[in-house]
């Protein structure tokens, strides 16, 4: 009984709680399967014109987001898209503590890309990319607007691309609805990683649980035992019931011996 005792406090230790939160409180998520990545023409001291930048995106979502078989979400290439200028310029949020998304940065282009030089959204060049989803009714988000420093000597420029890559990566999981993990190897971690160049296990928890693979439906199944019609299960649930017997008398066995056993001992 100790050795079972045992096996069961094993099993136990290993599993591991979920510590990814959500970008927004609710758990909102996209309905779609597929969400297309649109860049704003606006981008004068990136290091990347528009379309250069749509490309990065796509190949953040690629290295990172679209490998999870686990998740529907697929992250896919929009296009390159004019905007007001408001999103250049504007703050993200027209209160903070919580965010009250500004109304002339709400927009219907699912993730929008665009650079913005608002010294509220980013007071100094330490400050990378700030994303939120600012178009959300209920729990479905409609649009996400994620926004690049793009002010002079800002330090996104003077990253290396794979660090490009990882920063846009991070900042896609907050558009589709993650928010930061206190877990190190995760790429949410909350602290600034431009180094994380894979998902951790806590990135695929937050992903899976957002947008799970459903299973899919094959249709009804029946057990005909008489072998009566085309059905081919009788000798299969036969096959099983002789299985299952032959367990349950191993283990009366071997239950037997344990408690015999323990009676030897006394």
């Amino acid at each position: 009984m100790a050795k079972l005792i045992s096996i069961f406090v094993s099993f136990f230790v290993v599993v591991q709680a979920n510590a990814f939160t959500l970008s927004v409180s609710n758990g909102a998520f996209f309905t779609n399967n597929e969400v297309r990545i649109n860049v704003a023409d606006n981008c004068q001291n990136s290091g990347y014109t528009a379309s250069g930048l749509l490309s990065l995106a796509v190949e953040a979502s690629e290295q990172f987001w679209n490998k999870v078989p686990t998740s529907r979400l697929r992250l896919k290439q929009g296009g390159v898209v004019s905007v007001a200028g408001a999103f250049r310029t504007d703050s993200i949020c027209s209160s903070d503590n919580p965010c009250v998304p500004n109304n002339s940065l709400i927009h219907t282009q699912e993730i929008l890309i665009s650079c913005n030089i608002n010294a509220t959204n980013f007071p100094s060049t330490s400050i990378i990319a700030l994303t939120v989803p600012n178009n959300v009714a209920g729990q479905t988000i409609n649009a996400a607007t994620l926004l690049i420093n793009d002010n002079v000597s800002n330090q996104f420029a003077t990253k290396s691309r794979p660090e490009q890559i990882s920063i846009l990566a991070h900042e896609i999981g907050h558009a589709f609805g993650l928010g930061h993990s206190p877990v190190k190897d995760s790429l949410m971690y909350f602290q600034s990683r431009a180094t994380s160049f894979r998902l951790g296990w806590d990135d695929i928890d937050g992903i899976t649980y957002l947008y799970p693979v459903e299973q899919p439906f094959s249709g009804c199944g029946t057990v005909d035992l008489n072998q009566s019609g085309s059905g081919k299960m009788g000798p299969m649930i036969f096959g099983f019931l002789f299985a299952l017997l032959t367990g349950l008398a191993f283990r009366k066995k071997a239950l037997s011996g344990l408690f015999s056993g323990t009676r030897s001992r006394k």
